[in-house]
């Protein structure tokens, strides 16, 4: 499964919708504690699969630098991706700095159906 955190709900229905056009098993997150019972493989009553990759996005700052830490403690060889706008450089660094392979927004948009595809291929 891949989970995902995002700032706004049009962008965190396109990776949805991006991923179950796909056919992949795709979970939101909203925090550290969603993130970790996920991790976890907490049953909640909905998809509960072993998390295959993780997809932040930094405009959700320093919550999403602190996933990012979450997930690489968890895992460090969880995939992780981060992506911001090419300006925030600070924090796209700060992203990398955690762990992250770090994109900027557009890249990621654009590319979004093939990194969902690379991370259920099961390749690094």
């Amino acid at each position: 499964m891949i989970v995902y955190a995002c700032s706004d709900l049009i962008f965190s229905t396109k990776v949805r919708s991006t991923g179950e056009s796909l056919n992949l098993p795709m979970r939101q997150v909203r925090g550290v504690e969603a993130l970790d019972a996920r991790l976890h493989q907490v049953d909640d009553g909905y998809l509960n699969e072993p998390v295959w990759a993780v997809l932040i996005d930094l405009d959700l700052g320093d919550s999403g630098l602190a996933l990012i830490e979450h997930a690489h403690g968890h895992d460090p060889k969880l995939p992780i991706v981060a992506f911001g706008s090419h300006v925030a450089t600070d924090i796209l660094q700060a992203a990398q700095d955690r762990g992250a392979t770090v994109m900027p927004r557009g890249q990621f948009a654009a590319q979004l159906p093939q990194i969902l595809r690379h991370f259920a291929s099961g390749d690094e």
